[in-house]
């Protein structure tokens, strides 16, 4: 807690080291492609930028505990997820971690309302109504709730996936390419949610994309990768 009571959000502090393995076929063709990289994220939204190929991707992955590191550490505040050298590797489901994939994930037998509910079923019922409620109204989703993902729009989707995540109170926050193939204007009301709902909500947000203009709207610190690296870090594109 900080001096006025109010809880003081925790970093992400990442150092991973991993090599990717290429097949037979491949090795004449292209160097082996190797993840070096330190970052340390406060909370506020940090943007990963740069080409296809360039480790984007699989750093989110190594966060959220889906690959594992050759070595490093990765640590929310003073919780450690992964160490190598101390032989800690936290599930992924104990990370309290919010990802949300460039390829929509909705289970297309559920409504929409049931999908957001589907990561928060062991809470209290007047909690998780609560909850439901709250995320439903500000993601402007609620008159979708009893229709099932191939009702809803692409745009509308994407938000019911965004509100999936976030129902959760992720400690940090995943974004891998989430407006992919929305016009701009989706992207702009979705971009403005998404704002909202950080500011509401102080928790480090890693978010991938190739786009400048979704960079420099969300963007309050841009992480240039290249080749498995960082070349660059500053406010802005």
């Amino acid at each position: 807690m900080d001096a006025v009571g109010h809880e003081i959000a925790a970093s992400l502090l990442v150092r991973v080291h991993k090599a990717r393995t290429l097949a037979s076929r491949e090795r004449a063709r292209r160097q082996p492609f190797v993840l070096d990289v330190t970052l340390e994220c406060a909370p506020g939204i940090t943007i990963l930028f740069g080409p296809s190929g360039a480790g984007k991707s699989t750093l989110l992955d190594c966060v959220a505990g889906l690959v594992r590191p050759d070595s490093g550490s990765v640590s929310i505040g003073n919780e450690v997820l992964f160490d190598s050298g101390a032989a800690v590797d936290i599930p992924v489901y104990r990370r309290g971690i919010g990802y949300v994939f460039q390829s929509l994930a909705l289970f297309p037998h559920l409504t929409v309302e049931e999908n957001i509910a589907y990561g928060i079923g062991n809470l209290p019922g007047a909690e998780k109504k609560q909850r439901i409620e709250e995320i439903l109204s500000a993601f402007h989703i609620t008159e979708l709730r009893q229709r099932k993902p191939a009702e809803i729009s692409g745009g509308e989707a994407q938000r019911v996936e965004l509100a999936r995540s976030l129902v959760t109170n992720p400690r940090v926050l995943l974004l891998d390419e989430p407006m992919t193939g929305l016009d701009d204007d989706l992207k702009a009301q979705i971009i403005a949610d998404l704002r909202a709902w950080r500011a509401a909500r102080n928790i480090p947000i890693l978010y991938v994309t190739h786009s400048r203009s979704e960079a420099r709207a969300l963007g309050e610190r841009v992480v240039t990768m290249q080749s498995g690296g960082i070349v660059s870090e500053g406010a802005q594109l």
